[in-house]
């Protein structure tokens, strides 16, 4: 240690003495929070390239399962529309309103 830490030192332990080591510990490590919460939200922690390429990898994916869940969906989709279709022209010919199920 040189003199400089012993004089730091020298300055935090009346506060340590008056206040208590826990809360002058607890204080340091907030302060050593907010730096690194601050570093993380100005991108210094993690280089922007590897964010824009995460997102983009992101994206490219999420746009690959979108591809294959409409194609997954789409015979689904198809069958639900024509059971749509065929309820309406079987309502409409014959004339019942479809909360009344005759039972």
């Amino acid at each position: 240690m040189d003199s400089n830490d012993v004089a730091n030192l020298e300055k935090l332990l009346p506060l340590a003495d008056k206040y208590g080591l826990a809360y002058i510990i607890a204080l340091v490590l907030l302060m050593i929070l907010l730096v690194l919460l601050r570093s993380i939200v100005k991108g210094n922690l993690v280089p922007r390239e590897l964010l824009e390429r995460a997102e983009e990898d992101r994206d490219r994916l999420q746009n690959i399962l979108d591809k294959e869940r409409s194609d997954f969906m789409a015979p689904t989709l198809e069958v639900l529309q024509r059971l749509k279709i065929d309820h309406s022209a079987g309502s409409s010919a014959t004339g019942m309103n479809e909360e009344d199920r005759g039972g």
